[in-house]
């Protein structure tokens, strides 16, 4: 009789206990799955900005997989875009902007010391979205103002040209100086013949 009590007693624990443990397992499976698509970042930038003007650095970012069918998920990727500067590894300039699935520019400052300088791009997902954050890398130069690379900036220089003093360069054209020397002398002789032509000449009859 003790057995056959063990034995009913080991088979009711069997039917309670284990819906206990299965329930877990099925709300497991009831959780929604968030699908996620990687992005790629991309600067767009020149290589070489002259100095006394601010570099424009554009920021486009690519999902690498179309967006899933969810109500969840975004033709393009949005968030934020944060754009910093460095020089020697030291930061010089950081900015924030809003990214709306359009690329973006963000004008640098103004930058005047030659050197070699790296830009770094890092886009952050909205929160809700399928897609991931990213982040690109680039750099460029800053020349001299003798340096033929392009300046880029909110405007052109003051002369509207490529040279920052606005002074005109050397054609080789004739020395003003030596015009204006001839000119003066030019006026000198006629001045000379007037005056002898209004000198009154001696009469003839005159002993």
């Amino acid at each position: 009789m003790k057995k056959l009590a063990a034995v009913l007693a080991l088979l009711l624990t069997s039917f309670v206990v284990a819906p206990g443990l299965a329930a877990p397992a099925q709300a497991a499976d009831d959780d929604p799955y968030t699908a996620s698509v990687r992005t790629s970042c991309h600067i767009d930038m020149p290589a070489v900005v002259r100095a006394g003007y601010a570099p424009r650095i554009r920021v486009h970012v690519r999902p690498n997989a179309p967006a899933p069918a969810s109500g969840r998920a975004a033709n393009s990727p949005t968030g934020s875009v944060t754009v910093s500067i460095q020089r020697g590894g030291t930061g010089i300039f950081s900015r924030t902007v809003a990214y709306n699935g359009a690329p973006v520019t963000v004008v640098g400052p103004v930058i005047n010391e030659p050197g070699h300088y790296v830009v770094n791009a890092r886009f952050k997902t909205a929160d809700g979205t399928v897609f991931r954050s990213c982040q690109a890398t680039d750099a460029f130069d800053v020349g001299d103002d003798n340096s033929d690379g392009p300046g880029p900036g909110p405007g052109p220089g003051p002369d509207g040209g490529d040279n920052p003093g606005g002074l005109l360069p050397d054609t080789g054209g004739p020395d003003l100086r030596l015009l204006f020397l001839g000119l003066m002398l030019v006026a000198s002789g006629g001045g000379l013949v007037y005056a002898a032509k209004r000198q009154p000449r001696p009469s003839p009859y005159d002993v």
